[in-house]
């Protein structure tokens, strides 16, 4: 069986792995330029940030044999401090029961699991797929003929893929939220905080996430300087989705100012990234969704959740579901 897995993000990777596995052939292909698609790394200078996932949660799921035993574990790092919550920017405990939860990442950035993961796989980057082409039972993607095919992107753009085959599927419940990530260097040590990373559960306020990059790893930064990435609220991301960087940077420094005081004024280091499709708001039902699948197969975190572990866990049912009907 040779299988056209479209995206190599966290759920196409994890399709790819377990179809080789299996003894299927699979091609990955995705427009980037790298492997990973939200589990997203960037480097600035000498800081490393997280721009999309900021850790992985495995929760005893599909992902957390193959991150602790499979894979090489040289660079990951367990965080040590918990998530703490703020309302308005004060600052409060996080819940106790979830904290309990190991959460791992790399020193390199958490893009280095999707590296780990593609290891071996046949990946096509810098390819967009816009077609999708049926013809005597089997699949046409890339001109290259594949026997099943499964798709992994964002939902929205799944189902482009699907109307070029004439098909369509009901994901109608799977919506998505726009995030702007803000990457902030600074020429000053790391808050000492007892949390490494903190969140508005409510997302009233426009700074809905704010990850300490340094405490959450080693050599996210030079000695004695300090790296954090703010994940904008939905509302400010879709309001300022188009607005200049320079004027954003200079609102979310107040915010950061009012956390952790003064020496936070002047960054070092700064970078934005936009995230049209963050993560999914509602998910649509994996089993609903590809009940009656024809060879095309829907996977990935808008029929999971917004979560690493969770699309692992969808490139892995798409996976199963092929091969147990090859059988």
């Amino acid at each position: 069986m040779r299988v056209a897995v479209v995206g190599a993000g966290v759920s196409g990777l994890a399709a790819g792995r377990a179809l080789k596995q299996a003894g299927a052939s699979a091609v990955l292909f995705d427009k980037a330029r790298g492997v990973g698609g939200r589990l997203a790394t960037r480097r600035v200078g000498d800081f490393i940030f997280d721009t999309g996932a900021t850790s992985v949660a495995p929760r005893g799921l599909g992902i957390e044999p193959v991150m602790l035993h499979e894979l090489d574990t040289s660079d990951l790092v367990e965080i040590v401090k918990p998530i703490y919550t703020h309302t308005n920017l004060r600052v409060s405990p996080g819940d106790a029961v979830r904290n309990r939860v190991p959460r791992y990442t790399y020193r390199s950035g958490g893009n280095q699991l999707a590296k780990l993961l593609a290891e071996g796989l046949d990946v096509r980057l810098n390819t967009q797929v816009d077609t999708l082409k049926r013809e005597n039972g089997a699949f046409e993607v890339e001109k290259e003929r594949f026997d099943a095919v499964i798709l992994t992107p964002p939902i929205p753009q799944s189902s482009l893929l699907l109307w070029s085959l004439g098909e369509s599927r009901p994901v109608a419940n799977a919506r998505y939220r726009s995030c702007i990530s803000i990457m902030l260097g600074f020429d000053h040590p790391t808050p000492e905080v007892p949390y490494h990373a903190l969140v508005d559960l409510d997302q009233r306020h426009p700074l809905t996430w704010v990850s300490l990059e340094s405490v959450k790893s080693p050599g996210r930064a030079p000695e004695g300087q300090c790296a954090m990435v703010l994940q904008m609220s939905p509302t400010y991301s879709q309001d300022h989705y188009q607005a200049d960087d320079e004027k954003m940077v200079r609102e979310v420094l107040d915010y950061v100012r009012d956390l952790f005081g003064t020496g936070f004024e002047k960054p070092i280091a700064v970078d934005t990234k936009r995230w049209k499709y963050s993560q999914p708001e509602m998910v649509a039902l994996f089993d609903t969704v590809n009940r009656n699948h024809d060879g095309v197969i829907l996977a990935g975190d808008g029929l999971s959740a917004g979560r690493v572990e969770r699309a692992y866990e969808s490139g892995l049912q798409a996976a199963r579901l092929l091969i147990e009907g090859s059988k």
